[in-house]
């Protein structure tokens, strides 16, 4: 029988002897030095913000949009140097110009045969609109249309129906001053 278990023995010495070295030395002897990890130690989301080094991480670490404003701290970016263009636009592409108020004299309108009057006003030649609408229209009127004028870049035209009663209105527009 022992000569058997000898038998055995000589054929798994190998076996033995690693089975051996781990129970003495422990498996964590394969990791190479002192506190040192590798990436396929790491299970994926288990790493936490205080497992990481300050200042480690570089833009390339970080999976694209997944940070916030209050995830950067503003007192170390620096300043963007002078765009020559912004949105593909140079300086002399954006309005620097004011903006002004224009309205017409109030008035009865022009009598466009249907029970309703028109008033038209336009921005000083040159100038550029950006809205319009009626304005000092009495409560009884109805308003039938503002829009801007057809055929122009720079004017707008309102048209009431008085109901048969007296109504005074008038147009008011905003205006960019190109001068």
């Amino acid at each position: 029988m022992f000569t058997n278990a000898f038998k055995s023995l000589g054929r798994q010495w190998v076996g033995f002897l690693a089975l051996f070295f781990v129970l003495t030395t422990g498996s964590a002897y394969a990791l190479a030095g002192h506190n040192t990890v590798f990436s396929d130690d790491i299970v994926n989301g288990t790493v936490k913000s205080i497992d990481v080094r300050d200042g480690s991480l570089r833009g390339s670490d970080v999976t694209d949009d997944s940070l916030t404003g209050s995830d950067v701290e503003e007192s170390t970016l620096t300043t963007v140097p002078d765009a020559s263009t912004v949105g593909g636009k140079s300086p002399s592409d954006f309005l620097d110009a004011s903006v002004y108020k224009k309205e017409s004299t109030i008035a009865a309108g022009t009598d466009h045969g249907d029970g309703t009057f028109i008033i038209s006003v336009s921005c000083d030649p040159g100038d550029v609109l950006l809205s319009g609408g009626p304005a000092n229209v009495n409560g009884t009127s109805d308003m039938v249309e503002s829009f801007p004028t057809p055929g122009t870049t720079n004017g707008w035209t309102a048209r009431i129906h008085k109901n048969g009663l007296a109504d005074n209105f008038s147009v008011v527009l905003l205006c960019i001053d190109q001068a």
